[in-house]
C-alpha cells in the first residue's frame, strides 16, 4: 500500500516535468490541438486522432500512443452506446478479428522501435491518410477486406494511436449512422486490450493515463464549443481544416525526426 502511495505522488512531479520539458508553445500546441479535434469529431465524425496526433508527436513524441488511446477511449464507448440500434455486428465481427493480431504486431513495434523512428512511422501513417481522405480513394467492402483492414488499424493503432484511417477509408460510403456505431464499440474494445498489451511489455505509463485523461477532458470541451460553431463552419471546410493540420504536422514532424 505504502508503495502504491509512493507511486500515486510522484505522478504529479512526473507530469510537471513534463509539462517544462514541453515548454509553452508545445504545451499550448497540443491543448489547442486536442480541442480542435473535439470540435471536428463532433461536425464531421472524425479529427480527434488526426488534430491531437501531429501534436503530440511535435512536442512530447514520449506520450504515444498511451495518452491518445486513454483520451479517445470515452469518445469511441460514447459512440457505440449512443448508435447501438444501429450497429453492425458482423462487421464489427470481422474488425476485431483481424485487430487482435494487428494489435499484437503494433504492440512489438513499439517495443523494438526507438521513439525517433516511432515518430517518423506516426508522420507516415498520417501522410498517408490523409492522402487517401484528400485523394477521394475508395475501396469495395468485403468480408476479407474488413479482416485486413482490421488488421492494418490493429498495428497503427498499437503502434500510432491512428487506428481510425484504414477503417474509415473501406466504409467511406456507408451510412455514418451505421459506421459511428460501428467503429466506437470496435476502437473501444481495440483501444482496451492496446493499454493491457502495452502495460504489460512496460511501454504504457502512469504518466501517459494522466496526460491521457487531461486530453479527454480537452476534447469534451472541443465537443461543447462545437455547437455554437456549427452556426458558422460548414462540414467541407472542417474536414479541409483537420486534413491540412494533420498533413502539416505530418511533414514537420517527419522533418524533426530527419533533422535529428
Amino acid at each position: 500500500m505504502r508503495e502504491v502511495l509512493l507511486t500515486m505522488e510522484a505522478v504529479p512531479v512526473t507530469v510537471g516535468a513534463l509539462v517544462v520539458s514541453i515548454g509553452v508553445v508545445g504545451l499550448a500546441l497540443v491543448v489547442l490541438a486536442a480541442v480542435l479535434g473535439g470540435v471536428a469529431q463532433s461536425i464531421v465524425g472524425f479529427g480527434a486522432a488526426f488534430a491531437t496526433v501531429p501534436a503530440l508527436a511535435l512536442a512530447a513524441p514520449e506520450l504515444l500512443p498511451g495518452a491518445m488511446l486513454v483520451a479517445a477511449l470515452p469518445l469511441s464507448v460514447t459512440m457505440a452506446i449512443v448508435g447501438r440500434a444501429e450497429l453492425d455486428r458482423s462487421s464489427a465481427n470481422r474488425l476485431m478479428v483481424g485487430r487482435l493480431p494487428g494489435i499484437v504486431l503494433g504492440t512489438a513495434i513499439v517495443v523494438l522501435v526507438d521513439v525517433r523512428w516511432l515518430t517518423a512511422l506516426v508522420a507516415v501513417v498520417l501522410l498517408a491518410a490523409v492522402a487517401a481522405a484528400a485523394g477521394g480513394w475508395r475501396v469495395e467492402v468485403t468480408p476479407g477486406r474488413e479482416v485486413a483492414a482490421g488488421v492494418l488499424s490493429g498495428v497503427t493503432g498499437a503502434a500510432t494511436a491512428l487506428g481510425g484511417p484504414p477503417i474509415a477509408l473501406l466504409y467511406r460510403d456507408r451510412d455514418p449512422a451505421v459506421v459511428r456505431p460501428t467503429l466506437g464499440l470496435v476502437w473501444a474494445v481495440g483501444i482496451v486490450l492496446t493499454l493491457v498489451g502495452l502495460a504489460g511489455v512496460g511501454s504504457f505509463t502512469l504518466t501517459q493515463a494522466v496526460v491521457g485523461v487531461v486530453l479527454s477532458a480537452l476534447l469534451l470541451v472541443g465537443l461543447l464549443l462545437s455547437r455554437p460553431l456549427l452556426r458558422v463552419l460548414s462540414p467541407q471546410r472542417v474536414r479541409a481544416g483537420v486534413l491540412w493540420w494533420a498533413g502539416v504536422g505530418g511533414v514537420a514532424a517527419l522533418v524533426r525526426v530527419i533533422a535529428g
